[in-house]
């Protein structure tokens, strides 16, 4: 949701870089005291509690992998029955449109966090843009390597997704993608910030301005599509950036070693419309 001008052809690197994150106790059972003397006083019998229900779990391989999320659980039917889902492979001849993205990225401090799946990197103070007239909140950036959209049949090192959220619940998403090329010096304080482990929050990235790790040109396709990973809820606006960004061998290799192959396939485009905006 799920951001883009170098080389189109993919260096299939596969975790990539940078940020951010998303996912899911056990209790000891207590030894039994030495058995009490039997007293007159009446027993309260509790009703039986209903069992703790446990987060389905999916992954991007095997029995818990794309093909299957939409039998994972109830509530991922949409990724195998939705029809709008994403992402999609964009194609070479998309409609014009005009709704530009105004950026409200300001100085701030983010966390990164390790979810299992990726990492992502949270704004300690508030971020937005503004698109049509309606202000989306930022409430994370993360990232999948290899990319998950196409271009013209063609992949990329890796795709960052910048999550946005209206105060009516719709979700925006401005896709990056990543090119592997020449040392991003903006992307250091990110890549360095990538938690060991999963479920680890990483020390504070100080004085960090989201604009910083976007191409200069905001130049864009946009479309309506889903969350690429469970539940795939559709009502997604896409604002996937035409030129990507490039990022040094280390810093791919970076995300790489967090998590690599974490891209759900391209999806069917149906009968949607995938449109062009120039800024």
């Amino acid at each position: 949701m799920r951001s883009t001008s170098w080389p189109t052809k993919m260096s299939v690197v596969g975790s990539s870089v940078v940020l951010l994150a998303t996912l899911t106790g056990c209790a000891d059972a207590a030894a039994p005291d030495a058995p009490a003397t039997p007293t007159a006083t009446a027993t309260v019998t509790a009703a039986p509690s209903a069992p703790e229900q446990t987060p389905a779990q999916w992954s991007y391989e095997g029995a818990t992998g794309p093909q299957h999320w939409g039998e994972l659980a109830d509530e991922f039917t949409a990724c195998s029955s939705g029809t709008a889902q994403s992402p999609i492979d964009v194609p070479s001849d998309p409609a014009l449109s005009s709704a530009p993205i105004e950026l409200g990225y300001t100085p701030a401090d983010f966390q990164a966090r390790d979810t299992g799946h990726t990492v992502e990197l949270h704004a300690l103070s508030p971020q937005s843009i503004t698109v049509g007239g309606t202000e989306y909140a930022f409430q994370h950036m993360h990232y999948h390597a290899p990319s998950e959209h196409t271009v013209d049949g063609d992949a990329y090192a890796a795709e960052f997704h910048f999550v946005h959220r209206s105060e009516n619940g719709d979700l925006a998403v401005v896709g990056v993608l990543a090119a592997e090329g020449r040392h991003n010096a903006a992307w250091s304080s990110v890549s360095d910030a990538i938690p060991a482990t999963a479920g680890e929050d990483s020390p504070a990235v100080t004085g960090l301005t989201l604009t910083s790790l976007l191409p200069e040109s905001l130049d864009h396709y946009v479309y309506g599509g889903s969350l690429t990973t469970p539940p795939c809820s559709e009502d997604v606006r896409w604002l996937l950036l035409q030129n990507p960004i490039e990022l040094g061998a280390a810093q791919i290799a970076a995300l790489r070693s967090a998590h690599a192959g974490n891209n759900r396939p391209v999806q069917p485009l149906n009968d949607r419309q995938v449109s062009e905006v120039d800024q």
